[in-house]
């Protein structure tokens, strides 16, 4: 089973997605301080597939979550959903472009959220399948 982490300080959010996803087969562990979450996910085993990171959030906004990603290598590793209300600016996509892995704007349906994730982690499930054959 699959383990998504939702980022989000909304705790209604948190709870619609974590059941949303739980329903379409995947655990979930969810943060509603995104400061706690840099910490935390690094040490978690097994580590997520995936982050679901809301944009507009405190202490720090998914942006800056994404600056302190980029410092930690087992952060970097996992691809990033950002879901939000808000567009990315064009400017964002251009400096975070290849860190993230899909940009979703709220309201989504659950089985477009489920659709574009699993459609994520096939694409790198294919990619590491290709790795091991060289």
């Amino acid at each position: 089973m699959e383990t998504i982490v939702i980022v989000d300080d909304d705790p209604d959010i948190v709870e619609v997605f974590s059941q949303m996803l739980l329903v379409f087969g995947f655990h979930s562990y969810s943060f509603t301080n995104p400061v706690e979450a840099l910490e935390h996910i690094p040490g978690e085993e097994p580590l997520p597939s995936l982050i679901l990171l809301d944009l507009m959030m405190t202490p720090i906004t998914g942006l800056q979550f994404l600056e302190e990603r980029r410092k930690n290598e087992i952060l970097k590793a996992i691809p990033v959903f950002i879901i939000s209300a808000w567009d990315l600016p064009d400017d964002d996509r251009k400096r975070f472009g290849s860190e993230i892995a899909s940009v979703l704007r709220k309201p989504i349906t659950p089985k477009d959220l489920v659709e574009k994730i699993r459609t994520e982690l096939d694409r790198r499930i294919g990619n590491r399948s290709e790795l091991d054959a060289q």
